[in-house]
């Protein structure tokens, strides 16, 4: 049974949040299961611009012009913009949660999380995506994390997702932040 043909299509934006290994991309591909979606995701946005990729300021404001520009488009055409990226400062999320205001749509926080034991078992093993992060920078990063200035989902991917898939539809439905 497709969820897609039961749940009609959202517009807004999901505004993924979470360390490396967390689950982001994997929340992400299967909210895509259940609605049409643009996926944007900064890894793929930063090895799509640099070959080699530096983590510079830079390099990181340029590739963030891009996934807002890339958000901003989807909106634009009704779409549901997924936005897949750590996410973990108030500075970060700004520029998606004054997207939301500025276009008009819900937006629905998600903070993915896992035990580092987990983080540490997933970013060990080969895979796929974009991703470069383990579990170093897992860890150099954990620091980082601010809390939310609106309303935030927070779920743990060690468990089944579809209960926190299906709230993050009812939010968008509702209305969103």
């Amino acid at each position: 049974m497709s969820y897609r043909q039961e749940i009609p299509a959202a517009t807004g934006i999901v505004l993924l949040s979470g360390l490396p290994g967390t689950g982001k991309t994997t929340f992400a591909h299967a909210l895509a299961e259940r609605v049409p979606l643009r996926h944007i995701e900064s890894d793929a946005v930063r090895r799509q611009l640099f070959a080699r990729p530096q983590y510079t300021r830079d390099e990181h404001a340029r590739v963030f012009r891009v996934v807002e520009r890339r958000a901003r488009e989807a909106l634009e055409q009704g779409e549901l913009a997924v936005i897949d990226a750590t996410n973990l400062t108030r500075k970060d999320r700004r520029r998606f949660v004054r997207l939301g205001r500025e276009t008009d749509v819900p937006l629905v926080a998600v903070r993915l999380v896992a035990p580092g034991e987990t983080v540490k078992e997933r970013l060990g093993r080969p895979r796929d995506g974009w991703s470069e992060a383990d579990f170093a920078v897992h860890e150099m990063m954990k620091g980082r994390a601010q809390p939310f200035s609106v309303p935030v989902v927070v779920v743990d991917s060690r468990y089944p997702l579809g209960p926190s898939l299906d709230l993050v539809l009812a939010l968008l439905k509702e209305g969103g932040e």
